[in-house]
């Protein structure tokens, strides 16, 4: 459903709201965990409908009845402002087509959005609203759960050619992938860097977009730019993914990136300016030494190379840090699940 007739300022709204519950989970992947993030809140409960049927002694269509839907349904108890979202575990046409996730989606929208509250409703049936207000709630509910679901800004660095890489990576019924995808391209059009939702949302999927894998040492890191392994300082050796679990610690460092200890003189007092100890003279700050090189930042304090050009750190060229141990790792191939090949480097967002 395409939602032309939500107004804009209550657009904006939904997606405060959308971003809010977002950031309450504090685990941001795709697929959105639905349920945890359901879970997440302490006034809101997630029961199946096998679970109420199993506790009651309920056959399906007594269940059918009780609840007055084959998807899901919410309870809202007004006294303890407490919510029992009810969702269908039993169709199979529901759970293998993962509509399920989008009506747990939807029901947690209505009460993210105050539906029952504003509205007095225990429950939000049709039959005991006005036709126009409850096709109100219900869009407003469904374009909830289209931006939790499918959020554009997360999916915007990853090569989307088609519905069906949104209805694999984002775990949603192929109706609802086609209509996600047709509104992703069209706010792919007109994406703007100058759009604080997206940018926020952005940021909020920031590390699950561009987390890497080096297929040479098995490392996990952080990285947006360079094709280079910080690590091993392999190139073109870095794949979207989850690392093998393999350590390379980080130094304790501030948040400027010098270390909290000189490692030559074990001088503590380091939290000054410069990026030199003051009590041995050595250089505590991790860079890249290449003049010729573009990348100015401070590198992350286990990152033996550049990922930019290559050259050793600082770090390693001073023996602060040792090269990556061969012998400790095992190769793990596995991947992290079935998605685009490729990653765009070319974002609005900063």
């Amino acid at each position: 459903m395409t939602q032309t007739n939500i107004p804009l300022k209550r657009r904006n709204e939904i997606k405060e709201a959308v971003y809010y519950t977002l950031q309450n989970y504090k685990h941001s992947n795709i697929p959105v965990k639905i349920k945890a993030i359901a879970r997440s809140f302490t006034n809101i409960r997630l029961v199946s409908y096998s679970k109420h049927m199993k506790k009651n002694n309920l056959s399906y269509d007594c269940m059918i009845k009780f609840t007055g839907t084959k998807d899901a349904c919410t309870d809202y108890y007004a006294k303890a402002n407490f919510f029992i979202i009810y969702y269908n575990d039993i169709d199979r046409n529901i759970t293998t087509s993962n509509r399920y996730r989008w009506n747990i989606a939807h029901e947690l929208g209505h009460i993210m959005l105050g539906h029952h509250i504003t509205h007095e409703k225990t429950r939000i049936f049709r039959n005991e609203l006005s036709n126009s207000e409850y096709d109100e709630l219900e869009e407003e509910a469904d374009y909830f759960a289209s931006l939790i679901l499918v959020p554009h800004a997360a999916l915007l660095g990853f090569q989307i050619r088609n519905a069906n890489y949104i209805k694999v990576m984002c775990k949603i019924s192929e109706p609802a992938a086609k209509r996600r995808y047709y509104e992703f391209l069209e706010w792919k059009s007109h994406v703007s860097a100058q759009d604080e939702y997206d940018k926020r949302i952005f940021h909020l999927y920031y590390n699950f977009i561009y987390k890497r894998k080096c297929k040479n040492c098995g490392a996990g890191l952080i990285q947006r730019y360079g094709k280079y392994c910080p690590i091993c300082g392999n190139k073109n050796t870095l794949e979207w993914g989850d690392g093998d679990n393999m350590k390379y610690p980080l130094l304790d460092t501030y948040e400027n990136g010098k270390l909290k200890e000189c490692p030559v003189c074990h001088n503590e007092d380091t939290n000054i300016d410069g990026n030199y100890c003051q009590i041995c003279g050595s250089y505590i700050i991790n860079k890249c030494p290449n003049q010729n090189c573009d990348n100015y930042d401070v590198l992350p304090s286990n990152a033996r190379y550049c990922p930019i050009c290559g050259e050793s750190s600082t770090f390693y060229n001073a023996n602060i840090l040792k090269v990556w141990d061969y012998k400790e790792y095992k190769n793990n191939s596995d991947g992290f699940m079935n998605i685009p090949d490729g990653i765009d480097e070319e974002l609005p967002f900063h």
